[in-house]
């Protein structure tokens, strides 16, 4: 493998690391242990965490190397954000735009997620990855018939940052609150099965099918205002996140 090819793995490998959350948000990320990870040396490693830090998934520290970077409230709701108004305009596009294979589309895509176990309560990041996958083709093929390339470009840019935060949720909750816990307990893992569940994909399914594109739209928003909520009461301080839960 030459030099190009070896940069290119080690990017690819580790940007799907770092968004899947194989990588800690705030972590520190040695060459010596990257190296030995993905088999390749320093100086393709190097360049990968260059265009990583472009990305803005590493930053680099001054005399410290580099670490993935953080995820924070501020962010998300940014994020979050510009998703809804991307994805809202996308969505109402392709409910105008799309056809019979569209649809088709849709509920093939419904029916791997729904075959796909949730991947609250597991530890290991590894697990994830077929939720992942069932889960962003579900929107994917949502937005399938949309025309404008450049949105589904921003589309794609904002979900990959999203993905980070919402496994810092999910697998490192203290990476959204250093103070708190290093497993979320039950009554929350609760409320991150229900904002994930099956149900609330299915109603964004049959709006979209109907063509009711207000609701198709309401319930996207929903989807968004849950992740924000939650990461709000993951990171409040033990006495404001235990009012919340009275």
């Amino acid at each position: 493998m030459d030099y190009a090819a070896k940069t290119e793995t080690a990017f690819a490998r580790l940007r799907e690391d770092i968004l899947n959350g194989v990588h800690a948000p705030g972590a520190p990320l040695r060459l010596s242990a990257l190296s030995r990870r993905y088999a390749v040396s320093a100086t393709p490693l190097r360049e990968a965490l260059s265009r990583l830090e472009e990305k803005r998934l590493v930053l680099a520290r001054p005399n410290r190397g580099w670490q993935v970077a953080p995820v924070s409230l501020a962010e998300l709701e940014d994020l979050e954000a510009a998703r809804l108004a991307v994805e809202g305009s996308l969505l109402r596009d392709a409910i105008a735009r799309g056809g019979l294979d569209w649809e088709a589309g849709i509920v093939a895509a419904h029916h791997r997620l729904k075959q796909t176990p949730l991947p609250v309560g597991h530890g290991e990041p590894g697990l994830h990855a077929d939720w992942i996958a069932a889960h962003d083709g579900f929107h994917a093929a949502l937005l399938a018939a949309a025309a404008s390339e450049w949105l589904g470009r921003f589309h794609a840019e904002a979900s990959a940052q999203l993905r980070r935060h919402h496994q810092a949720l999910l697998l490192h909750p203290r990476a959204v609150r250093p103070d708190g816990p290093a497993r979320h307990p039950e009554a929350v893992q609760e409320r991150l099965r229900d904002a994930l569940s099956l149900p609330r994909h299915s109603a964004l399914m049959e709006a979209a099918l109907a063509r009711d594109t207000a609701a198709a739209l309401r319930l996207l928003g929903e989807h968004v205002e849950i992740a924000v909520a939650l990461y709000r009461e993951i990171a409040a301080p033990a006495s404001e996140s235990g009012a919340a839960a009275e």
